[in-house]
């Protein structure tokens, strides 16, 4: 449960007034799903009665604030957030209420996936963009409800939308990492039983991470993974040299490369082939057997 209160003596939270970001917003969101929260939000600290009995974050230069020079930095060299901070004050405990196997897996993926992001950019490191169009952080995207120059509208209404923005992708991200990491056995079990540098699986599931961190000798041999296609057939898809990366261990053949169906057909007498994107990396067809065959013939020439 979660409300905006204009008297902090109605409040049992608080954080900074004014503009906002992703930091305090998904903070807020996070302790939503843990307790009660009426927050306050100001920046006079000092008028806020009791506050030994409130939760205060991102201002105060308590517990849950970052904003002065004690304050904590992760190994990667990364300040923490104020939402950095409340999730390892609490994020263990909010797994463990949520009945999530492998609690501490779980805990690693969220801070990878969704937390540290929050923590870098809130403390300056943006990531860089050297294009000629703005990417979009989530800190971008929470920052859009603040207030234009030419709006009159109340910061605490404009918070309390990106707070409902910010609940639904908190809400996804959770249902992402904790799917994700359900995937890991099965993944395991193909990397086992892959064959001629080819991983299969039944059903498509998150498998990328999975093959690049394995400890399997199986794994670091796999060049591609077929699947399943949501849009039917299969997809043949190429294996990435490291997480994060770019490069692939081994690409589709470039005279492929954004070919239509007959041109595929006549370049490798394979029925069903159709799509080969033109950046090298995914394939597809309609049977597994045809899957089997692009994958072969791929690492047959090179």
């Amino acid at each position: 449960m979660f409300t905006i209160v204009k008297n902090h003596k109605e409040a049992n939270a608080i954080t900074h007034a004014g503009s906002f970001h992703a930091d305090d917003v998904f903070a807020s969101v996070f302790l939503s799903k843990l307790f009660d929260i009426k927050l306050y939000r100001t920046n006079e600290i000092n008028e806020v009665e009791n506050i030994q009995d409130k939760i205060v974050y991102d201002i105060g230069g308590g517990e849950f604030d970052h904003h002065d020079k004690l304050a904590k930095v992760r190994l990667n060299g990364i300040k923490y957030s104020s939402f950095g901070l409340l999730f390892e004050k609490f994020g263990p405990k909010y797994l463990q209420q949520k009945q999530i196997e492998k609690v501490d897996d779980c805990y690693q993926a969220f801070l990878k996936e969704f937390v540290i992001q929050i923590d870098a950019v809130d403390n300056g490191f943006f990531p860089p963009n050297h294009k000629e169009y703005i990417t979009k952080t989530l800190d971008d995207v929470i920052g859009l409800f603040n207030k234009t120059w030419q709006e009159e509208v109340d910061n605490d209404e404009m918070f309390y939308k990106a707070f409902l923005v910010a609940e639904q992708i908190f809400d996804r991200i959770e249902k992402r990492v904790v799917d994700k990491l359900a995937a890991k056995q099965k993944v395991d079990e193909a990397i086992s039983e892959s064959k001629n540098h080819i991983l299969y699986l039944k059903e498509y599931m998150p498998f990328m991470d999975f093959i690049l961190t394995s400890s399997s000798p199986h794994a670091s041999t796999i060049y591609f993974a077929i699947f399943p296609s949501n849009r039917g057939g299969y997809h043949i898809r190429t294996i990435k040299r490291a997480i994060g990366s770019h490069e692939n261990r081994l690409n589709f053949p470039t005279e492929w490369g954004g070919k239509t169906k007959e041109e595929l057909v006549a370049l490798t007498n394979i029925k069903s082939f159709h799509f080969c994107h033109s950046g090298l990396f995914l394939c597809s067809c309609e049977t597994l057997e045809d899957a089997y065959q692009i994958a072969s013939l791929a690492i047959q020439k090179k």
